[in-house]
């Protein structure tokens, strides 16, 4: 009996986890109001009731899609200490490295597609865009606006207000944002780190040298 349980949970987590993949997939591709829960149920190759098993309703399987989403991008850049340990070698390391930790993060195809269906839900999906705003602009800009100020603390850089450098470096990042996922999104680039490294880097020091003591 206990073979069989172990057997039947891990058969049902599979089943679970090709829902979120096929639902990714489709909205993703045509938007979270243009997939039923039919479609998706046809395309893992389930009957539309074995849906429920796993979630509640196809608004429970995007919930699990941020959730996911939220917890990988939590991952995204260094350990507090480890950070100061960057900022301690200077500025620029810390900008480098840091920025190829996140972007070596978020640079898997799930993840990708991911973005992608953010960048086209939060144009009419009010939960989407409320995400967006909170999660994705209001909290990194609170992030890098302490890390601006440990940096004046550190005399690293110029005393200039540290919520002005926050939107300034971040506003880059929200431009290579939309360049991949919404303007070049079909184009033939291998990954978000083909396109987004080098040109974070050259903003950054393009940046930095006007801040930097």
């Amino acid at each position: 009996m206990k073979n069989q349980a172990t057997d039947s949970k891990t058969e049902k987590k599979s089943t679970k986890e090709k829902i979120f993949d096929v639902s990714l997939d489709l909205f993703s591709q045509k938007g979270f109001d243009g997939v039923s829960v039919r479609e998706i149920a046809r395309e893992v190759g389930i009957r539309e009731s074995s849906i429920y098993n796993h979630y509640r309703n196809k608004e429970a399987i995007l919930d699990a899609i941020i959730d996911y989403f939220m917890s990988e991008l939590q991952q995204s850049g260094p350990p507090e200490e480890v950070g100061e340990l960057l900022m301690d070698q200077g500025p620029e390391v810390f900008f480098e490295v840091g920025a190829r930790m996140y972007i070596e993060q978020v640079n898997t195809p799930k993840m990708e597609k991911i973005w992608r269906l953010v960048s086209v839900e939060m144009y009419h999906n009010e939960k989407i865009r409320n995400f967006y705003k909170k999660e994705l602009l209001e909290g990194p800009i609170n992030i890098w606006e302490a890390t601006f100020t440990k940096m004046i603390e550190k005399g690293l850089i110029k005393p200039v207000n540290p919520r002005t450098l926050a939107y300034e470096y971040f506003s880059f990042a929200i431009y290579l944002f939309f360049e991949y996922f919404v303007l070049k999104y079909d184009e033939d680039f291998d990954s978000f780190m083909d396109l987004a490294l080098e040109k974070m880097n050259n903003h950054t020091k393009f940046l930095l040298k006007a801040i930097k003591v």
